[in-house]
């Protein structure tokens, strides 16, 4: 199988270029998604993900 790095034109340019690199596919990805929402950890990892970026914009903003 090819491994295609295709990725959602409403992805954030950073999250893009992370599977771009990497050895997934933006399926890889969406099922990984899927799983987490499963078994009832997306909202975990979510939030979290929304924290790292929310300090990384305020890591870049003048005091």
């Amino acid at each position: 199988m090819v491994n295609v790095n295709n990725t959602s034109s409403y992805m954030d340019e950073t999250k893009k270029q992370i599977i771009k690199e990497s050895n997934y596919t933006y399926r890889d990805a969406l099922e990984v998604s899927a799983y987490l929402i499963e078994v009832g950890k997306f909202e975990r990892f979510y939030k979290e993900m929304q924290i790292h970026d929310l300090q990384k914009e305020l890591d870049e903003m003048p005091e």
